[in-house]
């Protein structure tokens, strides 16, 4: 089983906190909001990878929390897909995102 993880959008709207870190590394109740989904698969037999579809601005934290993640917790595979976006006005939106894994998976 593979697991999919779009974030690559800017989440504007929640400026200025996510001027400088995506939506899903905001910690919610003490860690990452991304630890609480993983954190409840991660018990679930037959995960191969986890893909997380990202943009060329946040890729690099999302490699960090990855290792970071694999290192504290469990080892999940991850792979960090850059969509090589870097605002609002050249994402590749949902279907982008998805059509991009995809073709590169």
């Amino acid at each position: 089983m593979k697991i999919v993880i779009l974030a690559a959008g800017y989440a504007t709207r929640l400026y200025p906190r996510t001027l400088t870190r995506p939506k899903p590394l905001l910690a919610v109740a003490g860690k990452p909001m991304n630890d609480h989904v993983l954190d409840n698969l991660a018990a679930i037999s037959g995960i191969e990878r986890v893909f997380i579809v990202t943009n060329a601005k946040f890729a690099q934290q999302f490699q960090n929390w990855a290792e970071d993640y694999v290192a504290k917790k469990t080892p999940l595979a991850f792979t960090i897909v850059n969509d090589g976006s870097t605002d609002d006005s050249n994402k590749l939106g949902a279907i982008g995102d998805l059509n991009l894994w995809i073709t590169c998976e």
